[in-house]
């Protein structure tokens, strides 16, 4: 009898535990949903206060660079440049000699001799002393080639909030652009928009850049192959 009792007991405490686990696995794979449904409603995850998001359009608007640079760019004080809170001087973009040969040419491929993204990375790859990768980078990842493609200050503006978090354009109403060229352009608009998608379509972005009177020329073919 005392070994049947335990082994009763045994089996009982083995049905608990089953019984038990399987609440927590429930209640582990209902958890993401919650904190899912919460910043489904608005509850932003880094509050930005409005006064330091209309500094910073202030900033970019007055062509100043506020960001680490794109490639194919880096970074120089102009004059008496106004410094930062920080005491830090403010600075503009200014054309990487190296590095700003290979952003023309991702864009002369895409846009003129239509080679998809991954051919464009492929071809990168093939000559890396000529067209070194992004960063710390040993190769060239796809998303660095979609960068460079969906960049707005390669133009020659300052740029901000163009492109959603899978970095695709936005609508042109949530842009924040300087109201003048802040720096050498590496490509024409013209250029940048033949560039994109064909899903994107350039008639449906009413936006200066757009016009005529700014397609401002690099001072290179584009006829010629980079």
């Amino acid at each position: 009898m005392p070994a049947r009792s335990t082994t009763r007991r045994l089996s009982l405490l083995r049905r608990w535990a089953r019984a038990i686990g399987h609440r927590l696995t429930v209640r582990h794979q209902r958890s993401p949903n919650r904190t899912g449904t919460r910043h489904h409603v608005g509850v932003p995850q880094h509050p930005v206060t409005r006064r330091s998001a209309e500094a910073l359009a202030a900033l970019i608007r007055a062509g100043w660079n506020v960001h680490h640079p794109p490639y194919g760019y880096t970074t120089m004080t102009v004059g008496e440049a106004a410094a930062s809170r920080r005491g830090n001087p403010r600075t503009r973009l200014t054309p990487d000699p190296r590095r700003a040969l290979v952003v023309q040419a991702i864009f002369y491929w895409r846009a003129v001799t239509g080679l998809s993204v991954e051919r464009i990375t492929a071809r990168l790859d093939a000559d890396p002393d000529r067209y070194p990768p992004p960063g710390t980078h040993t190769s060239w990842p796809p998303t660095g080639v979609t960068a460079i493609l969906t960049n707005l200050k390669y133009t020659g503006y300052q740029a901000v909030g163009t492109r959603d978090e899978h970095g695709a354009l936005r609508p042109a109403e949530h842009w924040v652009l300087s109201d003048l060229p802040a720096h050498r352009a590496l490509i024409t608009p013209a250029l940048f928009w033949a560039a994109q998608s064909p899903a994107t379509s350039v008639r449906r972005i009413p936006h200066r850049l757009l016009t005529p009177d700014h397609d401002h020329t690099t001072g290179h073919n584009r006829e010629e192959t980079p």
